[in-house]
């Protein structure tokens, strides 16, 4: 729990942890990252972004969750959508790292159908 860690900072650390991670791990830092909203609010940092001495940084899932739940961080409908499904990402709440390649097909499908994406 650092609030020193700026939000660049903290999108660079996360994704040099994340690379030594299981790709349900990768894919939840790469959804904030991209996303841009979570790792630029102090507030998030603070209670989620852990940091090494080294620069490396990594979520504290648990703490993310307790938070989001809590109703600690004030955000608009779609930003904590966001947050909720890179969480369970991170969590691997859906078992994604589970799944067979057939498994996996279905579940991105279905996602990108709900989002609206034609593939």
């Amino acid at each position: 729990m650092n609030a020193m860690v700026s939000s660049v900072a903290a999108a660079a650390g996360l994704q040099s942890w994340a690379q030594g991670h299981a790709p349900h791990v990768a894919a939840a830092v790469g959804l904030l990252v991209d996303h841009g909203v979570w790792l630029r609010r102090r507030d998030f940092r603070e209670v989620c972004v852990e940091l090494a001495p080294d620069g490396e940084c990594w979520i504290d899932w648990p703490a993310a969750r307790e938070a989001l739940e809590a109703r600690e961080f004030a955000a608009s409908t779609t930003e904590t959508a966001v947050l909720d499904l890179a969480l369970a990402l991170g969590e691997n709440r859906y078992r994604l790292s589970l799944m067979n390649l057939s498994e996996s097909r279905a579940v991105v499908a279905a996602v990108a159908r709900a989002a609206g994406v034609s593939r």
